[in-house]
């Protein structure tokens, strides 16, 4: 029986790497067409657009001197109030879609880097999968709004730490799960300062163009490092005090700085951050020079 066991493995475990390897073929085809790569430039608008959103709503807040609900959920449903808001958030759903492709290829075929995985690039394509699963919930959620469907809006990160408290060891977990969030926010910050975050642009792009669109990525990255490094904090608070509604995406972040000692000068801080996020993504999606298809010495992060 074991000997059984042990010849088919090798059979599984072969069958399973060339359908892998079928699967970064076609990928790698896939990005070398003109319009997948024009389809990935309009992700990377929508996901700006996106952002941007974020951050006018909660300016706006700020500046009527409303309770700060700007998170993604928020902005959806106050999307889906607008006269035309469900042709926008079918637009939405639609671009970010662009952009889970993206990551997509880049977590499958890791364009411009190396043939050989190290640690580091696996833990880089770990989080580019996060990532295209974050935006295509968020796509989802647009989607379905588009089509009058209903979404469930609850915290998921809430919910997390809400089963969490049940167990023992919950809030030791939370409070993992809250560092590793923090540090996460900041390799962005430092991705941010060092500038190794900022994507290669074409040489189209005027020279001081270029330099003032790299400044304004700069300043949109760390915001969005600060904003999950809160997440991260909120995190830890909520394990600390053993109380899930400290523990939430951003909305939720926003929400309690809001309450907190000048708080509303750094959600200005952030909103304009992510204001100006929005804006280098735009430019990337229109002037971001893509890594070649087949593996180079190094790539972008953005």
């Amino acid at each position: 029986m074991l000997k059984s066991v042990n010849r088919v493995k090798p059979v599984i475990l072969k069958s399973l790497q060339r359908l892998t390897r079928l699967a970064q073929l076609l990928l790698l085809r896939l990005f070398k067409l003109t319009w997948v790569r024009w389809y990935i430039r309009l992700g990377h608008g929508s996901k700006g657009a996106f952002y941007g959103l974020i951050g006018l709503f909660a300016l706006n807040d700020i500046v009527h001197d409303r309770p700060i609900v700007a998170g993604s959920e928020a902005v959806l449903a106050d999307l889906d109030s607008w006269p035309l808001g469900s042709a926008v958030l079918g637009l939405l759903a639609f671009g970010l879609l662009g952009y889970v492709v993206w990551r997509l290829i880049q977590a499958s075929i890791g364009p411009g880097e190396e043939n050989a995985l190290n640690f580091r690039q696996v833990l880089q394509r770990l989080g580019y999968v996060c990532s295209g699963l974050t935006y295509l919930g968020v796509a989802q959620s647009a989607g379905k709004l588009a089509l009058n469907l209903a979404v469930d809006f609850d915290d998921t990160i809430e919910d997390l730490a809400a089963v969490l408290f049940e167990r023992q060891v919950g809030p030791w977990m939370l409070v993992g799960i809250g560092a590793g969030v923090v540090a996460i926010g900041c390799v962005y910050i430092y991705g941010a300062i060092s500038g190794s975050y900022i994507s290669d642009f074409h040489r189209d792009l005027y020279r001081p163009a270029r330099r003032w669109v790299v400044a304004v990525g700069k300043i949109g990255i760390t915001a969005r490092g600060i904003g999950f490094a809160l997440i991260g904090a909120y995190l830890i608070k909520a394990a600390y005090l053993i109380e899930d509604d400290f523990a939430g995406g951003l909305g939720n972040v926003f929400d309690k700085l809001d309450d907190e000692l000048y708080g509303e000068y750094w959600l200005g801080a952030i909103a304009f951050g992510f204001i100006a996020y929005a804006v280098y993504m735009i430019v990337a999606a229109c002037y971001r020079q893509f890594p070649s298809a087949r593996p180079a010495s190094r790539g972008k992060h953005a």
